[in-house]
């Protein structure tokens, strides 16, 4: 789930343990540190758990700081061994299962990670950040009511940590409890102001309720917490673009990939902005990257088909077909192929796709639009205006619905009518030139 990934969660609460009774107070100590200084630590540890004199829970202790000493450096096998074993000699640590459990997840074992959170859990019920954890896992698998059910325990359980709002937030946003999640991220944000991902969470939450300036402005509070945070870029970059503001996108989005080349989201934001500006090619080329980078990015695929939907719907038709294999809720991704199997005249198959768009959207007005032009073609007016009608109630503004509906009145004799909807068609968008044709056409001014 992209938007909690985003927010730089996974192992921030990484546990650690000192041993049972009285040691040799450097080689513990430096063992107890592996989390922070890996190799020093590594050797530390080994080399207590190797003198033959260390047994029992603290021999447990040895093996699980080792393990955090694996996982400091990124090699999550030998951590997993050392887990294993400490868990062999003391079944009852909890810390244990829970940084097993870390390891499960950064490896993108989802289900093995619950497990192990859940033996957590059961070891110690007042673990807050088992919890989280767990919650954390269940959102990635898209089970964002039980992901919700875990964030409420752990806030119960640790009410001043700023990190579970912030995520149940995302989750609430992800379910489109929007009001619900800005709520939480304000919460998280008056516990911890400090707390940049907090502020980029209320600005996608904000950008979702169609709050675009607030949610700008949320960025940017993010940017000026962590000025190298590629993902509050991308998300300031994507604001501008919904404003219309390509140059700023562009700059933001630009930013975003000098900070990390291998993020796949910022070329295909990038891609989108410069198709947006006409850029066909050069969009062509950020949507080429992003699935380089991501190959199974759905909606880089279909963003690349919208790319090229007007020079080569063949290739348009694939990325289609290539996105909704991967996902098969991509709303815009069936309107749009829709759209081009119209242009390649397979009306019956753009309905249905159309008619699938809407199911998964139904307040999109576009795609009420989209199938109303498609039944008109089909002589189906009856249907046609009915769509058309929709798509004008779920967005007034919809420019393009007007010229659809105006065209529906010119077939009917209503030429009064159409010429009405044509002239607010071009008050909403003065760069319709075919419908300044169609209005001239029927001699009003």
């Amino acid at each position: 789930m992209r938007p909690l990934a985003a927010a730089g969660f996974a192992g921030v609460w990484l546990c650690t343990l000192s041993p049972a009774a009285a040691q040799p107070a450097p080689e513990w100590e430096r063992c107890a540190r592996s989390h922070l200084d890996p190799d020093d630590g590594i050797v530390a540890c080994t080399a207590l758990i190797e003198s033959g004199g260390t047994g029992g829970r603290n021999l447990a202790i040895a093996f699980f700081n080792r393990g955090n000493g694996w996982s400091a450096k990124g090699k999550l096998d030998q951590a997993l061994d050392d887990f294993d074993s400490a868990l062999r000699l003391d079944p009852s640590a909890a810390r244990a299962y829970y940084n097993r459990g870390l390891a499960w997840a950064a490896l993108g074992q989802a289900e093995r990670a619950i497990a192990d959170f859940g033996a957590a859990i059961k070891a110690d019920a007042n673990f807050a950040h088992a919890y989280a954890s767990r919650g954390l896992a269940w959102a990635g698998k898209g089970e964002h009511e039980r992901a919700i059910r875990d964030f409420d325990q752990a806030a119960r359980l640790d009410p001043s940590d700023a990190r579970i709002p912030t995520l149940r937030g995302a989750a609430r946003r992800a379910r489109g409890e929007l009001d619900l999640a800005v709520a939480d991220l304000d919460r998280a944000i008056a516990l911890d102001a400090a707390f940049a991902p907090a502020w980029t969470e209320r600005g996608l939450a904000r950008m979702a309720k169609g709050d675009v300036d607030r949610a700008a402005a949320d960025f940017d509070q993010a940017i000026r917490l962590e000025p190298k945070s590629t993902d509050a870029y991308v998300n300031r970059g994507t604001a501008a673009l919904a404003k219309g503001a390509i140059d700023r996108a562009l700059a933001d989005l630009d930013r975003a990939i000098a900070l990390d080349p291998g993020n796949a989201v910022a070329f295909a934001r990038r891609g989108s902005a410069r198709h947006t500006r006409g850029e066909v090619d050069a969009a062509i080329g950020d949507f080429d990257q992003a699935v380089r980078l991501a190959p199974r990015f759905a909606a880089a695929y279909g963003n690349r088909g919208n790319a090229f939907l007007k020079g080569d719907v063949d290739r348009a038709l694939a990325d289609y077909d290539e996105a909704l294999s991967l996902d098969p809720n991509l709303a815009n991704a069936y309107g749009n192929r829709g759209r081009a199997r119209r242009a390649k005249g397979d009306l019956a198959r753009a309905l249905a796709d159309m008619s699938e768009a809407i199911r998964l959207e139904p307040r999109d007005s576009r795609n009420y639009n989209s199938r109303a032009w498609t039944y008109q073609l089909t002589g189906n007016d009856a249907e046609a205006m009915a769509d058309v009608n929709k798509a004008i109630e779920l967005d007034p503004r919809n420019a393009d619905a007007y010229d659809t509906r105006g065209r529906i009145y010119v077939k009917l004799g209503l030429r009064d009518k159409a010429a009405a909807d044509f002239k607010r068609a071009i008050e909403l968008n003065p760069g319709l030139r075919e419908t300044a044709d169609a209005l001239r056409q029927l001699g009003a001014r």
